[in-house]
This record gives structure tokens, sequence and C-alpha cells, in this order.
């Protein structure tokens, strides 16, 4: 009987190569010697081109999961806290968290979190709390507030700016983006996501992700717009009674 297999090869380079096999018997005369043919195919586009469409769907669940909340919501505890939810849920991110920057001490405080690894994600709240954990002792922090761009890391492991490297291999995290969230041309926060794969952001899905900081952004702006709206309607701006 003949059978298929698909398997990856890596080239002395680090390339990786993946390949299609397919192996079929031959019918000839001589049954003590059977003879196969062998075809391998080059399968690297197409396994590029699926895992591709994967992470892209993945991404637009986030997105379409996100801005039916933002439709709805009315609090923004409850945004954070669901965005994040869908994020991995929806997304399959390993683990993400939402923090957003107190400016008198310059930090970024996490105000939401969702994923496998509790104990993780408690490890960055206490960095985050700590001296240590001010956005200027935190290069890829400080460059997302600084730059007001997404800082995104492809493979953990050899990026030495990376805290926690270790914890997060352990974790199954490999790859990771840190995305600004900006109201009125200024950051106020951040939105982490943590992938399993490595190379899972690129540009396709990090344009997507940070269309959806945009919306979370606006949702952020909105709210508290509405909540001043709400405490002017009832009280007093001067004495602050009802």
């Amino acid at each position: 009987n003949g059978f298929q297999m698909e398997k990856r090869y890596l080239h002395p380079d680090g390339t990786a190569v993946w390949i299609g096999m397919t192996i079929a018997p031959l019918k000839i005369e001589d049954k003590t010697h059977p003879r196969h043919l062998c075809m391998i195919q080059d399968i690297t586009e197409r396994k590029a081109a699926e895992r591709t469409i994967t992470h892209l769907n993945r991404v637009y669940a986030v997105l379409s999961g996100i801005n039916t909340l933002i439709v709805r919501v009315r609090d923004r505890d409850e945004l954070f806290r669901e965005a994040c939810r869908i994020a991995v849920e929806a997304g399959g991110f390993r683990m993400t968290w939402i923090g957003i920057l107190d400016r008198s001490v310059m930090k970024i405080v996490l105000v939401a979190s969702a994923g496998v690894d509790e104990e993780l994600l408690a490890t960055i709240n206490d960095r985050l709390s700590s001296s240590e954990g001010t956005p200027l002792g935190n290069p890829l922090l400080a460059r997302v507030l600084s730059e007001k761009k997404a800082v995104v890391v492809n493979d953990v492991q050899t990026k030495p700016a990376v805290v926690f490297r270790k914890k997060f291999a352990a974790s199954g995290i490999h790859s990771m983006a840190v995305l600004p969230l900006i109201v009125s041309d200024e950051t106020v926060g951040v939105f982490a996501l943590y992938a399993s794969e490595i190379e899972f952001f690129q540009e396709q899905e990090l344009k997507l992700l940070t269309e959806l900081a945009g919306d979370i952004a606006f949702a952020i702006d909105h709210l508290d717009k509405q909540e001043r709206l709400n405490y002017l309607a009832y009280y007093d701006v001067l004495t602050g009674l009802a």
C-alpha cells in the first residue's frame, strides 16, 4: 500500500522547508523484488499560506468579538476584562493583559488579564507595580509609550530586552506584541498579547491588531466622556452636590 506524509526539514542555514512525500507501489511482474515510486514536492509556500490564513482567522475572531463588546459595554472594567477574555478564548492567545498608564508615577497599572498561567500574570503584575516596573526601566514598554507604535517580538528567546524569557518558554509563549492605546494623541495604556507560535505577528496580523487597539482606545475615550456627561447632568460642578 502507498502512503503520504508531510515533513519539515531544516537547512544548514536554519531556514525551514516543508516537503510532501507520496510513495506508491509499482505493479511489476517480479513479486520477489517489489518496487515503489517516491514523489517529493516542496510545499513550503502552501504551508506558509495555510498558517497565515489560520492566524488571520484567529485575529478576525478577536476583532469581531471585541467590536461587538464595544457596542454594548457601559463600563471600563468590563471592557478591559472582556477584551482580554475574548483574545484568549476566541483568538487562541496564550495570555493577554491590559495596562493603563498612571502618569503621576509613570507606571503601567495592570487592570485586566487572561491566560493559562495565573502565576506568570501575577509575576508580571508584581514587576509593573515595583520600582523596576516603571516604563523607563522596561525597554519594550518605554518604546511603546514614547513612539506610540506597537512593539513585536516574534521569538522571545532571542530578544535580551524581553523579561521573563525562561518563564515564557515554560508557559509555551514564543512571541508577543505590545500595542499602544492612544486617546487624543496620547498613549494612555497598552494591550499585550502572547502567542504560542514563533513568528505569529506578521504584517497582516499586526495591521488588524493595531486597528483593534484603536477601537479599544476609542471605547475608553467614549466611556470617559459619557461618565463626565453623567456627572455634569446630576452634580453641581462647583460644589459637587447633587
